[in-house]
């Protein structure tokens, strides 16, 4: 069984949905989380600079959506068939749809304008 190490920072974000696949799937992963300010250090040293990666048998995978979709097809959670498999893709863009909103709205400062987000 291979061994699964999810690096981001210590928020929810954009790692939160490859963390509730292994949950869902009871797969056990090494959940590792990076304070911001230890963040400088290590950005360069990060694919594409940016975070999160997921580290399988030592092999770096970064990009949130693509390690998402990765690891479901891993723990078998992504579909036994292309309809079903496009049903899962469209679990994955809606959660990157909702989390997306939800940064805009929470780094509006006008309060009005957040009501219409």
């Amino acid at each position: 069984m291979p061994t699964y190490k999810l690096t981001y920072f210590n928020i929810r974000g954009r790692a939160e949905l490859t963390r509730l696949v292994f949950v869902a799937s009871g797969t056990n992963y090494e959940d590792n989380r990076i304070e911001r300010e230890k963040w400088p250090a290590i950005k360069e040293s990060m694919p594409q600079g940016q975070l999160p990666i997921l580290e399988v048998d030592g092999f770096v995978l970064p990009q949130s959506l693509a390690i998402a979709r990765f690891a479901a097809k891993e723990v078998g959670l992504f579909g036994r068939n292309n309809l079903e498999q496009a049903q899962a893709d469209v679990v994955v863009q809606t959660c990157e749809d909702l989390r997306s909103n939800w940064v805009t709205a929470f780094r509006e400062k006008d309060e009005t304008k957040k009501v219409n987000l």
